[in-house]
């Protein structure tokens, strides 16, 4: 009986710190404040990288995450641009988000970068694997080097500098907290906690 009394109570001491987020121990608070999504809902970005081996680690959490998510919850991701370097990559991201290809090729982009390390920030070594994942290479380039993509790769550097993308994954919610390092059930934890603070208007 003793036993069974001191494991419920275990149990509730880690459900209590796990929800007992804080300020400069699990998040931090964006020294300038972004905009926060659209209207009634709580706007959630993943700042990310296709090299970057955190978030690849990191994906199959998000994506179950995300199947849980309310209505009221705005999640998008953004790929990080801190130097020309990471630019192509963020063309890549932007162009897929722009053709509707996010479902079909987000996580093959990812394997094909940490797991096959292939190097897909290179037309050479891109253009035969979207063919190889059945996409109209030609379509594809074409909207890749297009204008609007050059906007949306300036864009994303941006954003990375205005939400102070120091490191990768990171979560921002309501354009005012940004998570900090964390194993995967408790960074989505942290996000979700944030979500519910920034809708209550704690």
């Amino acid at each position: 009986m003793m036993k069974k009394w001191w494991a419920a109570l275990l149990l509730l001491v880690s459900a209590w710190a796990m929800a007992d987020i804080q300020l400069g121990r699990d998040y931090t608070e964006l020294r300038t404040p972004q905009p926060g999504g659209p209207a009634g809902k709580v706007d959630v970005i993943e700042f990310f990288s296709y090299g970057c081996i955190h978030c690849y680690r990191l994906e199959p959490f998000v994506e179950s995450w995300v199947r849980k998510q309310p209505a009221h919850v705005n999640f998008r991701r953004e790929q990080i641009v801190w130097d020309k370097s990471l630019e192509p990559l963020a063309r890549l991201f932007a162009t897929q988000r722009q053709l509707g290809l996010l479902d079909k090729l987000h996580k093959p982009a990812f394997d094909a970068v940490m797991r096959d390390k292939q190097n897909l920030a290179d037309d050479k070594v891109l253009q035969p694997w979207l063919k190889a994942q059945g996409v109209d290479v030609a379509t594809f380039m074409q909207t890749a080097q297009s204008f609007g993509m050059a906007s949306q790769v300036a864009k994303a550097a941006k954003m990375t500098r205005d939400y102070q993308v120091e490191g990768t994954p990171v979560f921002v919610v309501g354009g005012r907290y940004a998570t900090m390092a964390a194993e995967p059930s408790r960074l989505l934890q942290v996000v979700d906690e944030l979500v519910a603070k920034v809708k209550s208007g704690r």
